[in-house]
């Protein structure tokens, strides 16, 4: 709209201004700049085209660009090598066969001795198993059972920005309970009708004058691929009972970071661009080496040659696609010419072969592929080893990648059981004492339900590089007192110190009862000597 002296002008108009309302004055010779702040500056070269504006959650994530981000993360999930294995090693590491419910009640808060709070914790945990170990009695579509629906909820986050769960209360023959899950996706959740965004209102999430949710709009099917909106119909689900006030909508966030944000950006969108070049670069790359390892032999023949001749040689190719690839003489027509592994092409008398040297493999496309790569890990906090599972510096260099990638999985896991693991295991607690399968004395009182659903979520061991080193370090770490050993099993194993060492008893016992460790022998007491 403006041309560049115009622009330019304007600029200094504005630089200008600014130097009159009491701002620093800008040097020769190009040491100094307008601004206390470099960054801030809108003369230097390097800052002059970069202006972008301040504005609201809404306005900087706005409804057609996270479109966009959503359908091209899909789309690099699907496609590009890198984007799908970063999303597959979050699900993998942060959930793998599924979180682990280890109900854990505050005994001191309800009054229980050790005994009775572990007696009630393993009735937890043994009715919360019937509920999540079968498909029919906590999916909606009765098609995963609740660890998988963890791994379903984490990537359709990652590659949504978010993703909706809402707990239907659904009757089935041969089911125990009736809470069940229903996971929506990002795009169904939406403005009916396509209405604009208002004050209150933003992409089907409503809420009330102090940003909390009060109510959203799921529609029946995909707004944005229904041509015909006349047939679509969009449900009003309110977030919370209006009566008890538990969870009817739950959102599982990708990542949340500004205040009064209402729906997420994926988890590839600041990676995108670089992604898809990278992409491309490597499938160029990778085609131009095919085409180099089909170079053809060419065959230059002199004007006494019988073209008959050309029938009997077994290695030119005259265009056919069969596996033995046998030519057909054409008494009238010439062969077609085609690239192929290990073909000769036969030329026309007086043709003079042109030699070119493709130089692929190119040996720069490794050092240049590790160096982009390593960038988008650093933005997706994962490192490249992670990323690619390609260990091959030293052992110190590995274990310092692999912990610092865990460091990411287990902030990515603590979220997932906030928005998602816990909400769901309260929820399912609540019918059961509301079914009398659970009898929990003061489960009313808020304080008292709390202190009821406390749980530990126990997910997938982060492993060892080298186990034995790892388990000297975690000896040492218990026996210096900073640890303990039921960290230790949680950290190594991902289970839980008082299974493993209550089966470890039940091993031993077996063990001297078939005579394998023989029975410790009793101590004779000790007799003090008279003086």
């Amino acid at each position: 709209m403006f041309g560049k002296t115009s622009i330019r002008d304007r600029m200094n108009k504005l630089a200008v201004s600014y130097l009159a309302a009491g701002g620093v004055k800008a040097q020769g010779g190009g040491g100094g700049v307008e601004t206390r702040w470099r960054g801030a500056s809108r003369l230097l070269r390097s800052m002059v085209s970069w202006v972008p504006g301040v504005g609201s959650p809404r306005r900087d994530l706005q409804r057609y660009e996270r479109h966009m981000l959503v359908a091209r993360s899909r789309d690099a999930m699907r496609n590009h090598l890198i984007g799908r294995a970063a999303v597959n090693r979050v699900r993998t590491s942060v959930v793998g066969t599924g979180l682990l419910c280890r109900p854990s009640v505050n005994a001191q808060a309800l009054g229980l001795s050790e005994d009775q709070a572990d007696t009630l914790n393993a009735q937890l945990e043994r009715e919360f198993r019937l509920w999540s170990e079968d498909p029919r009695e906590c999916d909606a579509e009765a098609s995963s059972n609740f660890h998988q629906l963890q791994s379903l909820a984490l990537v359709s986050a990652l590659t949504g920005g978010d993703v909706f769960v809402t707990t239907p209360s659904i009757e089935r023959e041969g089911a125990i309970f009736s809470t069940r899950l229903q996971l929506i996706e990002t795009d169904r959740v939406s403005n009916p009708d396509g209405m604009p965004d208002t004050d209150n209102l933003i992409e089907g999430v409503a809420f009330d004058n102090n940003g909390a949710p009060t109510h959203v709009y799921v529609c029946s099917g995909y707004p944005y691929e229904q041509k015909i909106r006349t047939m679509l119909t969009w449900q009003k689900i309110p977030v919370f009972g209006a009566v008890t006030g538990r969870r009817r909508v739950l959102q599982i966030w990708c990542d949340r970071d500004r205040p009064g944000q209402k729906r997420g950006a994926p988890y590839l969108a600041p990676v995108l661009e670089p992604l898809q070049k990278l992409e491309r670069y490597s499938s160029a790359e990778l085609m131009a080496a095919v085409v180099s390892a089909m170079f053809t032999v060419f065959i230059k023949k002199t004007p006494e040659a019988d073209p008959a001749s050309l029938v009997q040689n077994p290695l030119v190719s005259m265009g056919g696609h069969d596996e033995a690839d046998i030519p057909v003489p054409i008494p009238d027509e010439p062969g077609t010419v085609e690239l192929g592994e290990g073909a000769v092409v036969d030329l026309a008398p007086g043709e003079e072969p042109a030699v070119v040297n493709p130089a692929r493999p190119n040996a720069q496309f490794d050092p240049f592929f590790m160096a982009i790569a390593k960038e988008i890990g650093a933005a997706l906090e994962q490192p490249v080893e992670e990323i690619l599972m390609h260990y091959s510096s030293s052992y110190s260099a590995a274990r310092a990648a692999m912990l610092q990638a865990w460091r990411y999985y287990e902030m990515r896991r603590w979220w997932l059981v906030c928005d998602f693991c816990q909400p769901a295991y309260e929820l399912f607690i609540d019918e059961a004492v509301a079914r009398g399968r659970i009898h929990l004395p003061g489960y009313a009182d808020p304080a008292q339900r709390r202190a009821y659903t406390r749980a530990i979520w126990i997910g997938p061991a982060r492993g060892a590089i080298d186990e034995l080193k790892e388990a000297r370090a975690a000896q040492a770490r218990i026996d210096a007192g900073v640890s303990t050993e039921t960290m230790e099993t949680m950290a190594m194993s991902g289970e839980s110190w008082e299974e493993v060492i209550q089966q470890r008893g039940r091993e031993m016992e077996r063990r001297r009862q078939l005579g394998l460790i023989p029975p410790t022998p009793k101590q004779a007491p000790v007799l003090q000597e008279q003086e």
